[in-house]
């Protein structure tokens, strides 16, 4: 029995698992009796082979035992100080090497480590046997019309919002909304960076001292973004910028049913994956989604409930139902 070979032997992921979760917290090893249980379901004969194997109790045969766990106050710890590297498989490398294709990547990645890393893949996988086409990748596109370009202007600025916050310094940045008003060399400290599937676009949620409430500000909205000096008692900021954000948390959630047709669920779950939201079964094929919300996010969430269209009704509260309402009015009389 070959212990890592994960073609060979079926509880490869488990040992695997198993050590690399030690590793990270002793409190998750388990006994010898634990460890038996887990492995249950292999023949009694290879399951009694393969324990003691690892146990390295195998009739004292070095060339048998593996020297891969030791028994310490009755639990079974790892002898192996460093974690087992991941062996991604042939789909993993391939959903890897498309990934790398998308200029997102160049977002998150140096371009030295991008491209030893294609290189790398391209060795890797035959593509004469496992060609990589995008059509085998699915990637959801819920808004074609919004589509993020990575320009060199969004690169570095994506580049020094990210070094701002790990660095916590603050930052001087010429904003300008969508109706067009323009706030230039306007100082903020930045909270975090993040990213609206359906917009594709990246927002930065932040803190302008000149307004002194925590706002978004669109990256796509962004130039001459420019890092200052480190904030001074950063911990005392991020303490206040929570509490502030807490305070706009709305109490009441948005509830909407959302029927279970044309992949309504697949969607309402990745528009908004980035919120809390709590679901449940309601029963005759509808599901009820609570979804908990900023105020300064209500916008957002009803453009998001009238893109799912009619396989999603809002049930409460009610000034997000008068809204939406209100919303389907206007455009019926406009367009009808």
């Amino acid at each position: 029995m070959e212990l890592f070979n994960k073609y060979k032997n079926k509880n490869f992921a488990f040992i695997t698992n198993y050590i690399n979760s030690c590793l990270n917290d002793d409190s998750l090893a388990l006994t010898e009796d634990e460890l038996r249980e887990q492995l249950s379901g292999a023949s009694q004969s290879s399951f009694e082979e393969f324990l003691l194997a690892l146990t390295n109790a195998y009739d004292n045969s070095e060339s048998y035992n593996a020297d891969i766990l030791y028994s310490h106050d009755d639990f079974m710890i790892p002898l192996r100080q460093i974690p087992i590297p991941v062996r991604a498989s042939l789909a993993e490398k391939a959903w890897l090497y498309y990934i790398l294709q998308n200029s997102k990547s160049d977002l998150f990645l140096e371009p030295a480590t991008k491209q030893k890393l294609i290189l790398a893949l391209e060795n890797e996988i035959d593509q004469s046997r496992f060609p990589i086409k995008s059509e085998y990748i699915d990637i959801r596109l819920l808004s074609p019309d919004n589509k993020l370009s990575v320009t060199n202007e969004v690169l570095t600025n994506f580049k020094t919002i990210v070094s701002a916050i790990k660095q916590h310094r603050r930052l001087f940045v010429t904003n300008t909304t969508f109706s067009g008003q323009i706030y230039k060399d306007q100082e903020v400290y930045p909270y975090k960076l993040e990213y609206s599937v359906q917009f594709d676009s990246f927002s930065l949620s932040c803190y302008p001292l000149d307004t002194k409430r925590p706002v978004k500000m669109n990256l796509a909205n962004l130039s001459a973004v420019k890092m200052g000096d480190e904030i001074v008692e950063y911990d005392q900021f991020l303490s206040d910028f929570e509490k502030q954000l807490k305070n706009t948390k709305e109490k009441i959630p948005v509830s909407i049913e959302i029927r279970n047709q044309a992949e309504a669920y697949d969607r309402c779950a990745y528009l908004f994956s980035s919120y809390d939201t709590f679901c449940y079964d309601k029963g005759n094929d509808t599901l009820l989604m609570n979804i908990y919300y900023y105020r300064f996010q209500k916008d957002e969430i009803i453009r998001n409930i009238l893109f799912l269209g009619h396989y999603v009704k809002v049930v409460s509260p009610k000034n997000i139902v008068d809204e939406v309402i209100s919303n389907i009015s206007a455009a019926y009389n406009t367009y009808c």
